[in-house]
């Protein structure tokens, strides 16, 4: 089977080399995704997937049809959608490419080179690129929620084509996004200490945040968790007056000891603290929301929210994994993301699917830019993917030939 996929893959030269230019060259900004996810779709259609879509959510989706019709196993890869144009788009051919790119075209070859090679593939293979805005998850809840939603309990294993360079990652770290809100009247002993003015209401509390920053708990094998002032906000400001309000909102990464509710209770503690002797205060903590309008005018309310998940280094689907990648010359370790938040924080962490990422690049700043000369460096990513399903979905790696065929 080894020999059958890197031919295979060889045929796939041409096609793997003008698709990953046509994405390279793509400039993605919030208005063109419709055109970004068209082009995915046409490249599946090109490679004869039984099914390509795209949903209401954005998501583009490609079903490769297997044997047994029981089972699924799915490859996510993602898109990050900017508000504005990006900056930073750059060429395969040139010194770098933006990492999410690299993780769809790791995700599309690897199907098509199963389709291609002819493999009786013992379930069905959906590669998925979903839209990711923040830390909101909408498109992947969207995904699971509609067009999966007869096939989770069948899911065998998710594979999220994001940077591990080339190890095999099993986790990360939680992220939210929360207001800490404070409404009412603050009265002169308060005001006379800090000055009358929104600033010298608000300095106490964002000082003490700044102050829980710096002892927050960490996990030996995710690092520590962090806490950051992104915005300050309010709604008008006079002495004395009920109609006093002001927000702070604090973007959160937490370690999985750590729990939403635990959380947002020791943000309300604090702000309490602050305004104790202040009886017409009122104080409430929230996670931040954010309302989503999709290309094709769905619109969805979420929450902006990552949780925290960690496989078991002895499941089978790692163990799989790690195997493979080793008997076909790509030895890896089992290793986690430090600095960025995957689709596992649902497929796993909420939905509780055996998940794990694999991926060329480091997680942070910007892959390595492959050369004409050097397209291999994708292809190994494509062949190590591809021989990962295979063995995950029940089709040995060894011992398959043309002879024996």
């Amino acid at each position: 089977m080894q020999d059958i996929t890197r031919e295979k893959l060889k045929g796939l030269r041409v096609s793997l080399t003008q698709f990953s230019k046509k994405l390279s060259d793509f400039n993605l900004s919030k208005n063109n995704t419709e055109e970004f996810t068209n082009l995915i779709i046409k490249e599946m259609n090109a490679f004869g997937f039984d099914k390509a879509l795209r949903d209401r959510a954005g998501n583009s989706i490609g079903l490769v049809k297997g044997y047994i019709r029981k089972k699924t196993f799915v490859v996510i890869s993602h898109m990050d959608v900017p508000d504005q144009g990006s900056q930073a788009q750059s060429h395969l051919f040139g010194s770098t490419m933006v990492k999410f790119k690299s993780g769809i075209i790791n995700g599309i070859f690897s199907a098509a080179l199963l389709k291609r090679a002819l493999i009786p593939l013992g379930a069905d293979l959906i590669f998925c690129c979903v839209p990711r805005i923040g830390s909101s998850d909408y498109s992947v809840r969207y995904l699971f929620r509609n067009f999966l939603k007869h096939r989770i309990k069948n899911i065998q294993g998710v594979i999220l084509c994001e940077p591990t360079n080339g190890n095999v990652n099993l986790g990360h770290k939680g992220k939210m996004e929360y207001e800490i809100v404070v409404r009412g009247k603050l009265d002169n002993a308060f005001l006379e200490h800090r000055g009358i003015n929104i600033l010298g209401a608000m300095f106490p509390l964002i000082h003490e945040l700044e102050n829980v920053s710096r002892a927050l708990p960490a996990d030996y094998t995710l690092g520590a968790s962090a806490l950051r002032i992104k915005d300050v906000r309010y709604g008008g400001y006079e002495s004395l007056s009920n109609a006093n309000e002001f927000r702070i909102i604090v973007d959160r990464v937490f370690i999985p000891e750590e729990s939403e509710q635990s959380i947002l209770a020791k943000a309300k503690n604090i702000a309490r603290n602050i305004y104790k002797g202040e009886s017409e205060v009122n104080i409430t903590t929230a996670l931040a929301k954010e309302r989503i309008k999709t290309p094709t005018g769905l619109e969805i309310v979420s929450e902006k929210e990552s949780k925290p998940w960690i496989m078991e280094e002895r499941h089978p689907l790692v163990a799989n994994s790690l195997q493979v990648l080793k008997e076909c010359a790509l030895p890896a370790s089992v290793g986690y993301w430090k600095n960025i938040f995957t689709e596992g924080s649902y497929t796993h962490g909420v939905l509780g699917i055996p998940t794990i990422g694999f991926g060329l690049g480091e997680e942070t700043g910007l892959m390595p830019g492959c050369e004409p000369t050097k397209i291999e460096h994708i292809e190994k990513a494509i062949y190590g993917l591809t021989m990962m399903i295979a063995r995950n979905i029940g089709i040995p790696s060894f011992g398959w030939n043309s002879d024996e065929i």
